[in-house]
């Protein structure tokens, strides 16, 4: 026994000087740029220490380089587990998982590296943003997916891939630019296009570029309502009269349903809320925004047990919504119930803080 517990004394530092060689190594080959024997140099150090955050960054950096992503992927994703709080390692994965068609896996690294604030370089937090933009919109998260491109261009200004990018969440369709079919490649444009400006607050050239776009595509419901949400910014009664345009064109479209809602709420027209909730509500019950919409509605209608109902449904449909565990907070507050107020508004707090640093 004594004898097995020196050899295995001994064997320590020979294995220490084995990892230390081979990141020697990989080093030596990096900089030489022989990228293939680096990689392997560096991937054969990771097998005894599978911890190192250098060699994870590298063996993913090379590879990402190389097109192989089925090794960068894994190599990004090991690194974040090493450095949760890494924003560049959850970035680089998402990346990865993004040229790999992985998008739900993608969709969940490039959501880390927003709750980190994109605390990295400024190109790779501006890659980061437009591909969690690209993935929300492929998951069906459209208005999410313009307020990150919102951000995008107002911290790296507008690109081409940007106004693609925003037409594509503006139509509420779930492609990817490659995607777009053929024939609705220029309304995409023309629409990223239109919204892009608003985005920087240049509502001179968005207002501009709008007007032409309605009078080239007049039977689009969606330019009609995103010209409308723009307009409501100035002048809500323009804004309102647009998105009419786009309910009567498609008088189930639900963005413009709840948009009215908002709007009349704000303008305390609590009936015509109302109405307008509980058309969103019926044209789409599963969608938590339209219960949310009406909930809303119905408190301003003095109806808290009403409300408390629809509110407790969008909850139940969208448990990770801030804003239905607040709405619902305010209904159990108006009908006494303290408890579950205070629940609900601690549940609201915690989502709301979620991810903050």
């Amino acid at each position: 026994m004594g004898r097995a517990l020196i050899l295995a004394f001994l064997a320590l530092p020979l294995a220490a000087q084995t990892f230390e060689s081979l990141a020697a190594q990989a080093q030596a080959a990096r900089d030489a740029k022989q990228f293939d024997k680096a990689l392997n140099l560096y991937q054969r150090a990771l097998k005894l220490k599978p911890n190192w955050d250098e060699g994870l960054w590298n063996v993913g950096n090379i590879a990402y380089d190389f097109d192989r992503y089925t090794e960068c992927a894994p190599a990004f994703r090991n690194l974040a587990a090493v450095k949760p709080d890494s924003a560049p390692a959850w970035t680089m994965a998402g990346l990865c998982e993004y040229k790999l068609r992985q998008y739900d896996p993608a969709l969940e690294s490039l959501s880390h590296a927003e709750q980190l604030k994109f605390e990295e370089p400024p190109e790779l937090a501006k890659a980061a943003r437009l591909h969690l933009a690209l993935v929300l919109t492929k998951s069906g998260s459209f208005e999410r997916a313009l307020t990150v491109l919102t951000e995008l261009v107002r911290v790296h200004q507008s690109s081409p891939e940007a106004i693609v990018a925003a037409g594509i969440a503006g139509l509420r369709q779930p492609w990817l630019p490659f995607e777009v079919p053929e024939a609705s490649r220029e309304l995409v444009y023309r629409l990223g296009e239109a919204m892009a400006p608003a985005m920087e607050r240049d509502y001179s050239t968005a207002k501009q570029k709008f007007d032409a776009l309605v009078q080239q595509f007049p039977r689009e419901p969606n330019v009609h309502f995103r010209y409308g949400a723009f307009l409501n910014i100035q002048d809500s009664a323009q804004g309102v009269e647009e998105i009419q345009k786009a309910l009567e064109l498609a008088p189930d479209h639900v963005p413009a349903l709840v948009g009215l809602v908002v709007i009349y709420l704000k303008r305390e027209e609590f009936d015509r809320a109302l109405e307008y909730g509980e058309r969103a509500v019926k044209v789409s019950p599963g969608d938590f925004s339209t219960h949310i919409a009406l909930g809303r509605a119905l408190l301003a209608k003095e109806e808290p047990a009403r409300a408390a109902t629809e509110l407790e449904t969008a909850v139940k449909l969208a448990p990770a919504s801030p804003d239905a565990h607040f709405s619902l907070a305010s209904a159990y507050s108006r009908l006494g119930r303290k408890e579950d107020s205070a629940r609900e508004l601690a549940e609201f707090k915690k989502l709301e803080n979620l991810g903050k640093p």
